[in-house]
């Protein structure tokens, strides 16, 4: 997949959205001192364009924004991913993608914070990961982590796609 291909899907399924009010912002509880000093960054931003210093801001705390602040930030996140600013950077696309591959014990976490997302944009980040597992530097430097995204987020999307069980 072209990166050109990649920002139109992405600009397809995710809809233009505000950031969130500051409470909704983090995914821990009030007294996580990261998910804090988040909320204060993100609150000097507000208004402001979703831009390069943001996401390198973002690229180490994705952890601690709640489900609707990943809602607001994917598109912007994917998309910066794709410019030949965050090629030169690289951490911005290798910390999405160990987000999106995680450890046994962070599933749940990663699940609920994904729990906005419907079927099409999960379907966004598995192209990401396709791009990334066909990208001449990434495919070398980590294709095991970008499998491990790719199958944890093709298990939520096969989720998303199963009828629920009927009660009988």
């Amino acid at each position: 997949m072209r990166s050109e291909d990649l920002l139109i899907e992405v600009a397809s399924a995710f809809p233009p959205m505000e950031m969130p009010p500051e409470a909704e912002l983090p995914f821990h509880a009030s007294g996580c001192f990261q998910c804090e000093w988040l909320k204060e960054a993100l609150e000097s931003r507000r208004g402001k364009p979703v831009d390069g210093d943001l996401i390198r801001l973002l690229h180490q705390e994705l952890s601690c924004l709640s489900a609707k602040a990943w809602r607001w930030v994917a598109p912007h996140y994917i998309s910066y991913c794709l410019t030949p600013e965050a090629d030169y950077n690289q951490m911005e696309a290798e910390y999405l993608v160990y987000n999106l591959g995680p450890e046994d014990k962070f599933k749940a976490d990663v699940l609920n914070r994904f729990s906005l997302f419907d079927s099409r944009q999960i379907r966004c980040f598995i192209s990401f990961m396709e791009y990334l597992a066909n990208h001449e530097y990434w495919s070398d430097y980590f294709p095991e982590d970008i499998r491990k995204a790719t199958d944890f987020l093709d298990a939520i999307e096969r989720s998303r796609e199963s009828p629920p069980p009927s009660a009988s």
